[in-house]
């Protein structure tokens, strides 16, 4: 979604431009992406050695449960592929007919991360149910070795990525990845303890079906933030409520209208809002204003792209019924203003 250059009726009143978040705070969401960066080359190297373990292991034990983990390993390794192309594609500079770059890209990425790991789930209960129909001989103590050895890497990947995972959607979804694979592997654990012990085959197939819920648990909410961020819904860190105080409680401000915001990729929010000054306000001060809005905002809010206009209030805005929502958040502000 772009900033919207006004309402469909015109003002005669001045149109403020874009702001941007402090250069301190560009500095620490670069910080971030770059530990990000690393995280996720760790965790590809690691999770890659694990797949080779995890698959040589199941053909060799023909163990199913092996297999499924080895199989979301895989998904892991190629979805994380994906977040690191994608975040260098992202770097590209934007143009004309692409005014927030390659940003998107990330988010693109995750859904189809997201979309892989429910075809992976699918497999994992067909070849399920065809084993519990006929369960295979599974070597126990082989299969235990190997999944413990995958079991200690997971846990390792995912500390390394749970630490970086507040910036990127891509690097959270690697760490629900990570997180599943090492519970995965504590069921595969289980399971190879009571082949061990017990000699029921049967527990294999059944561990595997465990895993395929947790895989499709981690691809739906995968996909659920990744469409949220497509249809530009309200990001979640940031809270309309909050800002629209913020905004009304400035002196100098009568009401809000318009306001809108959205994510343009996993930690970059963007806002933009139409601000109505008090009818005393010169215009000569209306930059004062909004440089002042565009710094609370931003030191108040993880904002890093913003912008604002302030204008005067008109008829030609009560009749369009500009931000009707935001009626009944600013109605009190105006209230008071009128009152005094």
């Amino acid at each position: 979604m772009l900033p919207e250059a006004g309402h469909e009726h015109e003002h005669d009143h001045e149109h403020e431009h874009e702001a941007r978040a402090p250069e301190h705070h560009h500095d620490h969401v670069h910080e971030l992406r770059r530990a990000s960066h690393r995280a996720l080359w760790l965790a590809l190297v690691i999770l890659s050695v694990c797949f080779v373990i995890g698959i040589v292991g199941g053909v060799l034990t023909h163990s199913l449960a092996l297999i499924s983990d080895a199989a979301h390993l895989l998904t892991d390794v190629a979805a994380i592929g994906l977040a690191l192309f994608a975040q260098w594609f992202a770097r590209r500079p934007s143009s004309a007919s692409r005014s927030f770059g390659y940003r998107r890209v990330e988010i693109l990425a995750a859904l189809l991360n997201g979309f892989t790991l429910l075809l992976v789930a699918v497999y994992i209960g067909v070849e399920a149910y065809r084993r519990m129909v006929h369960p295979p001989v599974v070597l126990g103590t082989p299969m235990l070795v190997v999944a413990t050895l995958g079991l200690v890497a997971q846990v390792i990947t995912a500390v390394i990525l749970g630490r970086a995972q507040g910036e990127s959607l891509n690097v959270r979804g690697a760490y629900l990845h990570a997180l599943s694979d090492a519970v995965q592997s504590v069921g595969v654990v289980a399971a190879g303890l009571v082949i061990i012990f017990t000699g029921w085959y049967l527990v294999d197939p059944i561990a595997s079906v465990l895993i395929g819920l947790l895989i499709t648990w981690s691809g739906g909410k995968i996909i659920f933030e990744a469409t949220h961020v497509l249809i530009e819904g309200t990001p979640r860190d940031i809270d309309l409520g909050r800002i629209i105080a913020l905004i009304c409680d400035t002196p100098g401000v009568q009401r809000v209208t318009d306001l809108h915001a959205w994510s343009i990729t996993s930690g970059y929010n963007a806002l933009s809002a139409h601000v109505v000054a008090v009818p005393s306000a010169e215009d000569a001060g209306h930059e004062q204003l909004r440089a002042q809005l565009v710094q609370r905002l931003c030191s108040s809010f993880p904002l890093q792209h913003v912008t604002l206009q302030i204008e005067r209030e008109c008829e030609q805005c009560k009749q369009a019924g500009c931000g009707d929502w935001l009626a009944a958040a600013s109605e009190k502000k105006k209230s008071t203003v009128d009152s005094q």
